[in-house]
């Protein structure tokens, strides 16, 4: 990435918001359906769930991706992080991520797939660079459709969170606000 290049994080406020149009053609794109709600759904919590917010991201004052996060109070929980294709490779996705965590008011929990491939391997390790570490609990994350099956996952962490304490409540959290389900 140049040094010259400014990234911006920057809350979406409005349901209605154009730049809504601009992330749901990067979801969609960059998230097999079974990664992902409808983004019709994504518009509703914008509407109603104040835990919820969709962050734009922008280089040089142009759409770049997006970051979707809950707040917990004790963590936020980033949902989902993509880079529009037309702004990748540009290095951008680490300065991105780096503004998103310096808005943080609390520790950072995200979902990764299990490294068992060259990419994910290469997922967590940009995340790792960032700072986060990888957690070792077996975890599945629920599906975003009814009858389709558990994914099995890892938690990484960013900041003053230790899951080896609280993994069980950080893990009801997430499965009960994010995804629905009532353990």
């Amino acid at each position: 990435m140049s040094l010259s290049a400014v990234i911006e994080c920057r809350p979406v406020k409005d349901f209605s918001d154009p730049l809504l149009d601009k992330v749901e053609n990067t979801y969609n794109d960059s998230f097999p359906e079974a990664e992902r709600r409808a983004f019709s759904l994504v518009r509703e919590l914008v509407k109603d769930e104040p835990r919820f917010t969709v962050y734009t991201l922008f280089k040089d004052q142009a759409y770049a991706g997006f970051i979707t996060a809950w707040s917990f109070g004790t963590f936020i929980y980033a949902e989902h992080f993509a880079i529009d294709a037309s702004a990748r490779n540009g290095g951008i996705g680490g300065e991105s991520m780096k503004q998103f965590m310096a808005l943080c008011d609390a520790p950072v929990v995200l979902e990764v797939e299990m490294p068992t491939e060259e990419m994910s391997k290469r997922r967590i390790g940009f995340y790792e660079r960032l700072g986060y570490v990888l957690d070792d609990h077996v975890y599945f994350q629920p599906p975003y459709r009814q009858g389709e099956p558990l994914l099995e996952m890892r938690l990484m962490t960013y900041g003053a969170i230790d899951l080896k304490q609280s993994f069980e409540e950080v893990k009801n959290c997430i499965h009960r606000y994010v995804y629905g389900v009532n353990e």
